[in-house]
């Protein structure tokens, strides 16, 4: 294959568009990012919209439609990465030439709430999913949904969450748990932070850690609600500072209602982190409750019960948790590995063709 040229359509300033970036590179890609950000961001094809972390941008992205099939004609990839169906999957779909391949990273939202939100958003993500050669599914809970939407798209699905860099995360593994709690969730009604916070209010004698706070309304409005924890609250960090918090937590909690297999999640099981996650199915397929980390209904009682249990689990059961998880990971989630599986994908495709 002569051209090695990806463009990536998607948030320029999220951590996954970065290592979606890093794995191109892996893969002797040369990736070039596209996408709607701040006026900070240092590139030509980046346009200027403030997005709104809660939703309702879509009038905002089509508008950009004839900017970006510009950056198409300019960079004449070989292939399109598209992140999120309904965003960056559905310019993907409308800019896409006969010569593109068009390869969709579907996180959990997108397959879980989005694609069955109503009778149009469900038409969007099959004119989309036409349109797709590779879907990449983090979940398998994920892939069923697609399947019971179409089971045309099975040779289209590849199922596997991208991985953690091993070799990252080793530099912020410590045998020092100094932090108590650690949560870094997105803050969005589907984080459950109030639940989350009502039950943490137990332990404010303790060490916490909320990361990720924005300046939304809906993030300011339970900091101001929950006055004593917000001290705890650590705002929007760097994404190796978060990795420093997490590797030093004795807990890591998601709550939330609807997911996929969640990156942060990942990372906390590889950092010795006990996970406490909601119970739905995508937490099930990688937590097995009370052997590898433990999941609980979405109601402070639960919740608080837990946090109890696990501050009190001796040594052994805490090193035993940890390495089941660190197994786990390094055999499901390694980042070289799995990107090494969408390779062999993309060269079928193109004996296929």
């Amino acid at each position: 294959m002569k051209n090695k040229k990806v463009l990536v359509l998607g948030d320029p300033h999220s951590m996954h568009t970065k290592k979606w970036m890093d794995g191109w590179i892996l893969l002797g890609y040369h990736p070039i990012s596209s996408g709607l950000g701040k006026k900070s961001i240092d590139n030509p094809f980046v346009f200027t919209e403030n997005i709104n972390s809660t939703g309702g941008n879509g009038l905002k992205y089509l508008k950009n439609i004839l900017n970006f099939y510009k950056v198409l004609n300019k960079v004449n990839p070989h292939i399109i990465n598209a992140h999120y169906t309904s965003s960056y999957g559905l310019i993907g779909a409308l800019i896409k030439r006969k010569q593109d391949k068009l390869i969709i990273f579907l996180p959990g939202s997108d397959i879980m709430i989005d694609m069955n939100k109503s009778r149009i958003y469900s038409l969007v993500f099959s004119f989309i999913f036409s349109r797709a050669d590779i879907l990449v599914s983090v979940s398998e809970t994920m892939t069923s949904r697609l399947l019971k939407k179409s089971k045309k798209l099975k040779s289209k699905i590849l199922t596997q969450q991208y991985g953690v860099d091993i070799k990252l995360l080793d530099t912020y593994s410590s045998d020092s748990k100094n932090i108590d709690i650690v949560t870094n969730r997105q803050w969005k009604p589907n984080s459950n932070y109030p639940i989350l916070l009502e039950a943490i209010n137990h332990f404010s004698d303790k060490n916490i850690k909320l990361i990720g706070s924005d300046n939304s309304k809906y993030a300011k409005n339970i900091l101001k609600k929950f006055k004593d924890l917000s001290s705890y609250s650590t705002g929007l960090i760097p994404y190796e500072k978060n990795l420093e918090f997490v590797g030093k937590s004795k807990i890591f909690i998601s709550l939330t209602t609807s997911d996929g297999i969640p990156l942060s999640l990942i990372e906390a099981m590889y950092l010795g982190a006990i996970p406490i996650v909601s119970d739905i199915e995508p937490n099930r397929e990688v937590i097995k409750d009370g052997v590898n980390g433990f999941i609980v209904l979405i109601e402070k009682l639960s919740l608080k019960n837990k946090i109890d249990e696990i501050l009190n689990l001796n040594d052994i059961e805490i090193s035993n948790i940890q390495r089941y998880n660190r197994k786990l990971v390094l055999e499901k989630f390694d980042f070289e590995k799995n990107f090494e599986n969408l390779k062999r994908k993309i060269n079928n495709l193109e004996r296929i063709i």
